[in-house]
């Protein structure tokens, strides 16, 4: 079996390369002793003999206190077990830390996201602080990507508008479908993501066809900027409801009653709109 694949994962968990070839080694040869594990892997003995007792200290090696000094794996799943509980108290500790230090004051930049995991977390994370109104407007596989935090949102009555481009059902979420979605679908080089949060932070991104690669994304709290794309977005996604109720032959009587209905977007009371007055030195009325 080709080891490397294991030991990359093992790499990813913070494990130097030796210390991962030494572990996946003694996984399938335990007990061995440390000069028949550098000879197993090819290394120098004293590196591999290093790389033993870092893995001892790290509870993923038990070395016998005997005189022939035999080393044995712990097994995978007790291993992972261990690493997984390190982890929830190195994260406790460090959210506890920095959640005491002060606040950045206000930042008007915009900045650019590399990655499709680095947009993703960011959209979640911009979800989760949501306090009043999120304007979505997304292709089907970033929506899929998105959907439980979405959903998550909308569950915690933050008024949630999605525009889609194809047919989709999140609960609890007003979900806009345009008409002519699947021919835009079919138009675009690649997927977007357009995310607006009260108003206050704004995230745009252009993703590959597969969703795995960036062609460009931006995220920005700038109180400006932010406020000015929620309320093109939301006024967009307005315009859509509109077009896709007259295609369904709504009176003007529910046209006017169904854009009644979105005039809170702009509400002054949002987030956004607040920050917006308070960056620039004047009181809400």
């Amino acid at each position: 079996m080709n080891s490397e694949p294991c030991v990359q994962s093992l790499v990813a968990f913070g494990f130097s390369a030796l210390e991962a070839e030494v572990y996946v080694f003694l996984l399938q040869e335990s007990p061995a002793t440390g000069y028949r594990v550098a000879q197993g892997i090819g290394k120098p003995v004293a590196n591999t003999y290093k790389a033993i007792a870092s893995l001892q200290s790290k509870g993923a090696v038990l070395v016998e206190e005997g005189a022939n000094r035999l080393c044995r794996a712990v097994p995978a799943d007790e291993l992972l077990q261990q690493l997984e509980r390190q982890f929830q108290e190195h994260r406790q500790r460090a959210a506890q830390v920095l959640s005491a230090l002060k606040a950045s004051p206000d930042d008007d930049r915009v900045y650019h996201l590399r990655t499709w995991e680095q947009v993703a977390e960011r959209s979640r994370q911009m979800l989760a602080r949501c306090e009043q109104v999120t304007v979505l407007d997304v292709f089907p596989g970033p929506l899929a990507q998105l959907r439980a935090a979405v959903e998550e949102t909308a569950a915690r009555g933050v008024r949630t508008l999605v525009k889609a481009y194809e047919p989709a059902q999140i609960a609890r979420a007003e979900v806009v479908v345009h008409p002519r979605g699947r021919t835009i679908l079919k138009r675009w080089p690649g997927q977007w993501l357009n995310l607006v949060t009260d108003g206050r932070e704004s995230l745009l991104a252009f993703l590959t066809h597969d969703g795995k690669g960036i062609h460009q994304a931006l995220w920005s709290g700038s109180a400006y900027l932010s406020w000015v794309y929620h309320s093109a977005v939301g006024c967009e996604t307005i315009l859509t409801a509109v077009e896709q109720s007259l295609e369904q032959g709504a009176t003007g009587a529910e046209l006017r009653k169904l854009i009644r209905s979105y005039h809170d977007l702009l509400r002054p009371s949002a987030p956004g709109y607040q920050a917006l007055l308070h960056r620039f030195g004047e009181s809400a009325s």
